[in-house]
């Protein structure tokens, strides 16, 4: 056929269609059972194909429930995503899901499973890992969870939606870790290794010129949208001040960075357009300082010295990002683009967290996680008027937050399975 149809079948966990029609996505609702059934129920389902220039075309709109939702022809060189999006009765989006980019020649007979979840919430994804510490957490090609723990790794499929059996061991220790397609760069302080996850082989990282592994090790990563990563150092909860990062681009090449300031338990953020921020960590230095996109160097940010340790920074947009958690723990936002004698401007709710990461939502909104005064993994909501607390599906104790490509923020490690929060 020189056209596949494309059918959906609503079902539950792990269950399939007939299989007449030729790529069938499957909407899967992982853990969670009453993901379609509780009220306010979804009483439509609307389904988009979204391209690779973010623009998106409804294919079908029908009452639920329903069997199958004929989507009609779809050419084979075509490649998208598909969108779910579940309407309450008064037209408020209650469910909605996103699967990765496919080629629709490439589904073949197959299914295509795409989670759907309530949104504002926690939900625990289908056939997820078993509970495992986190040293470090990743996204591999642009398809694979990678949770390191140690020389242990888990891989979790989200095309697929299932955690794989017997990944590879890492070659090292993984006290941070950098992805480049399907390579994993581990690194702990005597050096870097690589390892393949579609093959299982490794080899050793040459130490790039201007920094040492030593210094970096510990830290958090965190990516850009063309690729690039940075493991920063600065970010590291113990040891000595640093005022290194390292940079793996999107041509695989690693080079060291030099922050304007030591800094010690500090948080950060990738601002696409602007570079990387990183704030606090410092008695002394400015509050924050930033790293443009090909900079080698970090610049001075015209604010105050902010001692913060262990906590977490969320970009809102172009010029602002937020800070939360750690110590102090005040909720406040930073303007990137005040050219001098620069203030934070505080939001109204605080968050309870001792160690914390964050992730941008829409509409002015941020998402913090990390663990309170007693080692428990929390979660919470936060805008400039109030901070609401997002339950976990199950306790947890040191989970990482990891931005999904599908656009999703995923908690993992500390429990067994994967969450994730959809606004």
């Amino acid at each position: 056929m020189s056209r596949p149809r494309i059918g959906v079948a609503v079902t539950a966990l792990a269950l399939a269609c007939s299989g007449q029609a030729e790529g069938t996505i499957v909407v899967e609702i992982g853990e969670e059972a009453d993901t379609l059934t509780r009220a306010p129920a979804p009483t439509s389902l609307v389904v988009a194909a979204v391209a690779l220039d973010g623009s998106v075309k409804e294919l079908a709109r029908t009452a639920l429930p329903a069997d199958v939702i004929d989507l009609g022809d779809a050419a084979k060189e075509e490649i998208g995503a598909v969108r779910l999006t579940g309407l309450a009765a008064d037209g408020r989006t209650v469910v909605r899901g996103e699967s990765l980019f496919v080629q629709w020649g490439g589904l073949g007979a197959s299914n295509l499973p795409v989670f759907v979840q309530r949104t504002g919430e926690l939900a625990r994804l289908p056939r997820g890992p078993s509970a495992t510490s986190v040293s470090s957490a990743a996204i591999a090609n642009g398809r694979f969870v990678v949770v390191a723990n140690g020389t242990t790794s888990v891989l979790y499929d989200l095309l697929q939606l299932r955690a794989l059996g017997s990944p590879p061991a890492f070659p090292r220790a993984a006290r941070s870790t950098l992805t480049y397609g399907t390579v994993v760069v581990v690194v702990d302080e005597a050096g870097a290794s690589s390892l393949d996850v579609s093959d299982g082989t490794s080899a050793e990282v040459t130490t790039p010129q201007g920094g040492s592994f030593s210094e970096v090790a510990g830290g958090l990563t965190y990516s850009a949208e063309d690729g690039t990563q940075w493991v920063v150092g600065a970010t590291r909860a113990g040891g000595a001040p640093t005022a290194k990062a390292l940079r793996l681009g999107p041509d695989g090449n690693l080079t060291f960075v030099t922050l304007a300031a030591p800094r010690s338990g500090a948080c950060a953020s990738w601002v696409e357009g602007r570079g990387l921020v990183v704030w606090g960590g410092s008695e002394g230095a400015p509050g924050g300082e930033l790293v443009l996109p090909a900079g080698t160097t970090g610049v001075a940010l015209p604010y105050p010295p902010d001692a913060s340790v262990g906590c977490g920074l969320a970009t809102l947009d172009a010029n602002r990002v937020v800070v939360a958690g750690g110590a102090p723990g005040r909720v406040r936002e930073i303007d990137l683009a005040c050219a001098g004698a620069c203030a934070t401007r505080d939001w109204a709710a605080d968050v309870p967290l001792a160690r914390a990461e964050g992730f941008g939502l829409a509409g002015g909104a941020t998402l913090f996680a990390g663990e309170d005064a007693s080692g428990s993994t929390r979660v919470f909501r936060v805008t400039a008027t109030e901070a609401r607390e997002i339950a976990t599906k199950l306790p947890r104790r040191g989970a990482r937050l990891v931005a999904s490509p599908t656009g999703g923020a995923l908690l993992v490690g500390g429990a067994a399975g994967i969450e994730q929060y959809l606004d």
